[in-house]
C-alpha cells in the first residue's frame, strides 16, 4: 500500500481558528503522528508541509507536486468548524468526503467508523467535489477527506485532546486494514516481553523427556541441577553456577 497524506491548509492559511488553535497545526501534527502509526506497515508520504495543497490547486501546481498517480490512496486531513463556540456537552463528529464519481467508500467510512467507538458521533460520507481530492480521483487514484472533528466545538476538542493516541492509532488501523495491507502490525516492546516470557513459562513448565531420566538423576544427586526446570533455557549465568557445582564448589 502506497497512502499519500495532505494536511490541510498552512502556508498562511490557518484555516479554522478557535480557542488559540490552528487547524492547519492540528492537521499537520496529526498528519505526522499517522504516518509513524503506519511505519512498517505500509509505505506512507507526506505532502510538503511548508505548502498548501488548495492554494497549489489554485496556482495549478498540485498536480505536479503530489504526482497522484503513484499512490494508492490519497487521505486529506482536515477539523470541521461550526461556530459552535463554548462546550454544551455534546461532541459533534467525524465526517467523510470523497468525489461525487469515486465509486469505493471503504475507507472514508472506516475512517469515520475508527473514530466513533472513542466518542466521535459518525456523521458519515458525504460527496462533495472538493478540489484536491477531485484531483486525486481524476488521476484515477481514490481519495477521501476527512474532518476529524469539529475545532470549535469545546466538546470535541476535549475528546481529541484526551484520546489523542487512540485516534492516531485508530485512524491508523483503519488505514491499514482497508486498503489491503498484508503484513503484520509491528510488535512493541512490551507485547515482544510479554510473548518471551510467556514461552519460557511454558517450556520450564514442559515435563523433561524419559530419554534424559538417568542423566538427570545424576545431576540431582551430584548437586549440579536442582531446580528441575529442564525445559528451561540456560543463561551463562545458569550455566556457571552448574559448572560452579559440578566442581564441587557450590555444594
Amino acid at each position: 500500500m502506497n497512502l499519500l497524506l495532505i494536511a490541510g491548509h498552512g502556508a498562511g492559511d490557518p484555516g479554522a481558528v478557535w480557542n488559540g488553535r490552528r487547524e492547519a497545526d492540528e492537521t499537520r501534527r496529526l498528519a505526522a503522528d499517522v504516518q509513524q502509526a503506519l511505519s512498517g506497515r505500509c509505505t506512507v508520504a507526506r505532502y510538503p508541509e511548508d505548502r498548501n495543497a488548495y492554494s497549489d490547486y489554485q496556482a495549478g501546481r498540485l498536480t505536479q507536486t503530489a504526482q497522484f498517480s503513484q499512490y494508492d490512496a490519497v487521505l486529506e486531513l482536515h477539523f470541521n468548524a461550526c461556530a459552535a463556540g463554548a462546550a454544551d456537552g455534546k461532541p459533534k463528529g467525524v465526517e467523510a468526503y470523497v468525489t461525487t464519481t469515486e465509486t469505493e467508500t471503504a475507507l472514508a467510512s472506516a475512517l469515520c467508523g475508527a473514530l466513533e467507538p472513542l466518542g466521535f458521533p459518525n456523521r458519515g460520507v458525504k460527496r462533495q467535489n472538493w478540489a484536491v481530492i477531485a484531483a486525486a480521483r481524476r488521476q484515477g487514484v481514490p481519495a477521501v477527506l476527512l474532518e476529524v472533528c469539529f475545532l470549535d466545538d469545546g466538546d470535541d476538542m476535549a475528546l481529541y485532546d484526551r484520546r489523542y493516541d487512540e485516534v492516531v492509532a485508530a485512524l491508523a488501523d483503519a488505514a491499514a486494514e482497508t486498503l489491503g495491507w498484508k503484513g503484520e502490525k509491528p510488535m512493541t516492546y512490551e507485547e515482544f516481553t510479554a510473548m518471551m516470557e510467556r514461552y519460557e513459562r511454558e517450556r520450564a513448565a514442559a515435563p523433561a523427556a524419559d530419554w534424559s531420566a538417568q542423566a538427570r538423576a545424576w545431576c540431582e544427586t551430584g548437586g549440579v541441577l536442582n531446580d528441575g526446570r529442564y525445559g528451561s533455557h540456560v543463561t551463562r549465568e545458569e550455566l556457571a553456577q552448574a559448572l560452579y557445582n559440578l566442581a564441587g564448589k557450590g555444594r
